[in-house]
C-alpha cells in the first residue's frame, strides 16, 4: 500500500479474476486505474477506466487522456475515490453485514 501510494496512474489488464484488491487499492488513495471490466471493484471504483481484458489499444487511449486531460484525470482521481468510500468502508461492510445477519 505504501508503495502503490506513490503512483499517479495504474494500469492492470490481468485476464483471471482474484481478489481485485489492486484496483481496490488504487481507489482508496484516489489513483485512476485501468483494467479489467470483469473484475468487480475495477468496474465499481474505476467504471470510466474498465476496458476489455485484450483491449490493449483502448487502454492506450485511456492513459493517454488520462495523461492529457487534467479535467478527466481529476473526475477519474476523486471519482474513484468517492466510490471507494460508497461501497468498501468499514462503516459500509458493517451496514451491510448486519443486514445479512
Amino acid at each position: 500500500m505504501k508503495n502503490i501510494s506513490t503512483y499517479k496512474y495504474a494500469v492492470h489488464l490481468m485476464p483471471t479474476i482474484a481478489a481485485g484488491t489492486f484496483s481496490l487499492n488504487c481507489a482508496y488513495y484516489g489513483i485512476p486505474c485501468i483494467g479489467n471490466k470483469d473484475v468487480d471493484t475495477q468496474n465499481i471504483c474505476h467504471p470510466e477506466l474498465s476496458v476489455d481484458v485484450n483491449d490493449v489499444e483502448g487502454a492506450l487511449k485511456l492513459a493517454a487522456k488520462l495523461r492529457d486531460d487534467a479535467d478527466f484525470y481529476k473526475k477519474c482521481a476523486i471519482g474513484s475515490h468517492f466510490l471507494y468510500n460508497k461501497h468498501y468502508t468499514e462503516e459500509v461492510w458493517k451496514i451491510k453485514m448486519e443486514k445479512m445477519l
